[in-house]
């Protein structure tokens, strides 16, 4: 009921006090209720406690999206137990049932391993606050020694157990909300193991222990209310985080040049602020949201993201890694791209290349089958555009030898075709340029990694060889995934690269001819066409197969 509620948009301190002040003073009247037939405590600490049980309860559940009949039934146990402490079997079943429904609450939802930490918590502040509570019972048979020993080394196991489970073993532990309750939680644990351990009064073991014991609980049941400190910054692994109530991109996170980017629903009152200086956030042709190049010191530094009249600081740590130029330059947006399937991936790792580093195999198998399916259609000329990254002069040789091969004449020919294997940035261009110009006869041809919206979208249609099909189930999911991730974010022939070499999968089905229009059409079967729906491949358009597998005959 209560164990998850301050969670729900970062620190709500109205539940977080409600919370901890619920289960301590619930622990502590169905600790009385539980041993009071070993222990007598005061009735009135029982009624007091009771009280406040009660009252948190019911009004948790006036001001807090809770469970109605949880609380109604927290409330009426917690004064059914003084009401009770004249018959001791009573108030003993009372108290059990109370501590029964104190770890439902605390451990709602949670997995066996934190059911099992919950259990022990909340086991340990019931008997520990019990015996604490009152005068012991001679012949009752409790043996408060071995009990505290018992309990201290219960505490201390799953203290311990919480910090290591945390895996916030680092400079997280002393730097946020999250890692101080955590390390608070887990110190006084061990030091009621001392004191319990050290003192030989029994009663000073419980009088001195039951601080601890109170400042575990309170730290155990602050916890889930304080949003845990994200992932360390990691060099060469892209840095995405949340900042000023946006999704930020930081690649490719090494010293040196690097690109801050933000997605398009975080607008465009946007800019970085480094060490260096203020740089305003401005979009890139052929790329979505906005961008803006920086300078990273190498080791850990922050910059500043400013967005409208908010502002905050981002953690980055460039490390000592050598540059990777391609991060940065016209393709620096297609690489970021990359990153980003990374990070949707949830496997971080460096990136240690981008796209446009090279012509792989499959793309220039691709490139090839695409101009045989050309050749079959009969096209006379092709106009090939492409730049002076690694990848596009590769392809555009490969492009021009292999029409030159087949008899096409390769130049610019309004009755020809428009081929283009640059990157993003100087595909957006040339599409506007054809837009702007004469129409080519057999259309626009992209290459593969350039289906991307925002390059597509530069004309009414273009045509691509593909070997997978944007509209299918993993596709779709990939989509998705980083749309809900990153602002809305469009999917890129990259970062699904990416994605799926993480979960062990890739591209790797025959070459198909695909077709790209700016069009709303009716849904056909159970793929979405003309949606703008995030993430969609093609958003406000539809992209279908206009050919079977290209072989050796046609391409």
């Amino acid at each position: 009921m209560h164990s998850h509620v301050a969670a729900a948009s970062g620190v709500d301190l109205l539940s977080l006090v409600l919370r901890v002040v619920l289960l301590t003073s619930t622990a502590l009247v169905a600790g009385i209720g539980l041993l009071r037939s070993a222990v007598a405590a005061s009735p009135r600490l029982a009624w007091a406690a009771g009280l406040v049980a009660a009252v948190t309860s019911a009004g948790s559940a006036a001001v807090l999206d809770i469970n109605i009949g949880f609380a109604v039934v927290h409330a009426v146990l917690a004064l059914a137990v003084p009401i009770s402490l004249r018959w001791r079997a009573a108030a003993t079943y009372l108290g059990f049932a109370l501590a029964l429904l104190l770890i439902a609450e605390a451990a709602l939802q949670h997995s066996s391993f934190e059911f099992f930490l919950d259990t022990l918590f909340a086991a340990v502040a019931v008997v520990w606050f019990g015996i604490a509570a009152g005068e012991w019972r001679s012949g009752s048979g409790l043996r408060p020694g071995p009990v505290a020993l018992t309990a201290a080394l219960a505490l201390a196991g799953a203290g311990t157990a919480q910090l290591l489970a945390s895996g916030l073993l680092d400079r997280r532990l002393v730097e946020s909300a999250h890692g101080l309750v955590l390390l608070a939680l887990a110190v006084s644990a061990l030091a009621v193991l001392v004191l319990t351990v050290v003192l030989r009064d029994v009663r000073q073991r419980y009088r001195f222990g039951a601080v601890g014991v109170l400042v575990a609980v309170v730290a155990w049941t602050a916890l889930p209310g304080l949003p845990p400190p994200g992932d360390l910054p990691a060099p060469g692994v892209p840095r995405v985080v949340t900042a000023a109530g946006t999704s930020v991109l930081v690649s490719p996170h090494r010293p040196g040049r690097n690109l801050v980017h933000f997605p398009a629903s975080a607008g465009l009152d946007v800019a970085v602020e480094t060490a260096a200086g203020r740089v305003r956030a401005v979009p890139r042709p052929g790329s979505s949201g906005t961008w803006a190049e920086v300078d990273l010191p190498a080791g850990r530094s922050d910059l500043v993201v400013h967005r409208g009249d908010d502002e905050a600081s981002v953690d980055v740590d460039a490390g000592e890694l050598p540059a990777l130029p391609d991060a940065v330059g016209p393709d620096g947006a297609e690489c970021a791209s990359a990153g980003l399937g990374i990070f949707v991936a949830e496997a971080p790792q460096v990136l240690d290349s981008c796209p446009s580093s090279g012509l792989s195999e499959e793309d220039g198998d691709a490139l090839r089958k695409l101009v045989g399916y050309l050749a079959s259609a009969s096209v006379p000329t092709i106009n090939v555009v492409g730049d002076e990254s690694p990848r596009g002069r590769a392809a555009t040789e490969l492009v021009t030898a292999e029409a030159q091969q087949r008899g096409i004449a390769v130049r610019d020919d309004p009755d020809g075709a428009l081929v283009v294997v640059s990157g993003w940035s100087r595909a957006a261009e040339a599409l506007d340029e054809a837009k702007r110009g004469e129409n080519y006869l057999y259309g626009v041809q992209l290459a593969p990694w350039l289906l991307h919206g925002p390059v597509v979208n530069q004309v009414a249609g273009v045509s691509l060889p593909l070997r997978f099909d944007p509209r299918d189930q993993r596709s779709l999911i990939y989509g998705m995934t980083l749309a809900a991730r990153f602002g809305g974010e469009p999917p890129s022939l990259g970062g699904f690269h990416r994605w799926l070499a993480a979960r062990g999968d890739g591209v790797t089905g025959p070459v198909s001819m695909y077709a790209s229009a700016q069009v709303d059409v009716m849904q056909m079967s159970n793929h979405p066409h003309g949606s703008t729906a995030a993430g969609q491949w093609i958003p406000q358009g539809t992209i279908v197969a206009v050919s079977g597998p290209l072989g050796l005959g046609n391409g």
